[in-house]
């Protein structure tokens, strides 16, 4: 998944490898020269998952891992630089595989 932090920086998190799920997260710094940093890593492995960038925090929710679905939602904190953990699940397992996010400026 994807979205853009409050800084302007695209990020791009998780996913699946060969290996299966990720719990990556870079961000594209765009400037004189173009590269990726790498920032903390997500707390959970996990593929096909919601995400929303809301004033200075990035949400992940659902997803899978291997054959299992996910239903732990975190939130990576922009200005403290690291994950936390809601600490209630989602009320579901079924069909997080392929959901999305966007915003309306």
């Amino acid at each position: 998944s994807g979205c853009v932090l409050s800084d302007g920086r695209f990020a791009v998190l998780g996913g699946s490898s060969y290996d299966g799920a990720m719990s990556s997260f870079e961000a594209l710094i765009i400037g004189d020269v173009q590269q990726w940093q790498t920032l903390p890593h997500m707390r959970d492995l996990r593929a096909g998952f919601a995400c929303a960038a809301v004033a200075g925090c990035v949400i992940v929710a659902g997803g899978s891992f291997l054959m299992d679905h996910r239903t732990t939602v975190e939130v990576y904190d922009e200005v403290l630089d690291r994950w936390l953990r809601l600490p209630c699940d989602l009320p579901h397992t079924s069909g997080l595989g392929a959901m999305s996010s966007g915003a309306l400026l």
